[in-house]
């Protein structure tokens, strides 16, 4: 067998060991790409920039751990970003796994910025309604209609809550999902209030973004994992988005250079006058 061939029969066990070390590599060993921000994260990065003071921003979500790899480096970003700028914050989770996780996050990342629970962000709790029943009574009276988190606790005795009595008082919204739900936040809040919308979908959901986007009913959006890392790229703080974006650019990469690699041994072969095959 010559070169050339040997070059289209690459064993696949080399294949799966290259493929695991490209994919490992940034988990061990931290290194930046070059990463090009879209013009979509930046305005996600410009709007919680523009949250005037006093006002509460709302980090709605209903991921649970099969989109983790996505969604959590999301969330990471845009709750680092909010704690960092000092802007109070409540999780609205619409599933009880998303409470969790959700919260989970804001409890490792807090003590980073000398943040406290029910001071600095509150945690809604999942509430067993329809969404857009919640939305519309949430825009008028949220008070009346979250009532308490989800530990219980009544929203009145927590400090962050002070003074936010319905929509007025919310300065942006991000909405974290897997799934096409998106336009009743655009709907009942944006549409109807005004309110700033941004949408933090995976990356199979992403293509039913553009047409709010065109239309300005959202202020941006973060598209998969890697709206994740170029947020983390925009707060100068690379994470977990960015390991993990690079582990896809290496593994992207890698196959390219396989396709390319068996391609020149196939055309090589045949100038040759070998099979080809």
């Amino acid at each position: 067998m010559t070169v050339f061939e040997r070059m289209q029969r690459i064993d696949r066990r080399v294949m799966y060991v290259l493929l695991v070390a490209v994919i490992a590599l940034p988990m061990f060993v931290p290194f930046k790409l070059p990463t090009a921000i879209t013009p979509e994260v930046r305005g996600v990065y410009d709007a919680v920039e523009s949250i005037p003071k006093g006002k509460l921003a709302i980090l709605s979500g209903d991921w649970g751990a099969g989109t983790l790899a996505e969604s959590l480096p999301q969330t990471e970003a845009l709750m680092r970003h909010l704690f960092r700028n000092n802007v109070p914050f409540a999780i609205l989770p619409w599933a009880p796994q998303t409470t969790t996780l959700m919260q989970n996050t804001a409890e490792r990342l807090a003590p980073e910025y000398g943040k406290v629970y029910g001071r600095d962000w509150v945690n809604w709790g999942w509430k067993a309604v329809p969404m857009v029943a919640f939305l519309k009574s949430m825009a008028k009276d949220i008070p009346g209609t979250v009532r308490q988190d989800y530990r219980g606790t009544p929203l009145s005795e927590l400090p962050v809550m002070k003074g936010v009595k319905d929509i007025d008082d919310i300065g942006f919204v991000c909405h974290i999902t897997p799934v096409g739900n998106i336009m009743l936040w655009v709907a009942f809040i944006q549409a109807v209030y005004g309110t700033p919308i941004a949408y933090a979908p995976t990356a199979v959901m992403v293509a039913q973004g553009y047409d709010p986007l065109d239309a300005k009913q959202l202020v941006g959006m973060l598209p998969g994992l890697v709206g994740g890392a170029q947020y983390e790229t925009l707060l100068n703080d690379p994470r977990s988005g960015v390991r993990w974006s690079n582990s896809l650019s290496l593994a992207e990469l890698l196959m390219i250079f396989l396709i390319v690699l068996a391609n020149i041994g196939y055309f090589a072969s045949r100038r040759a006058g070998g099979s080809g095959r």
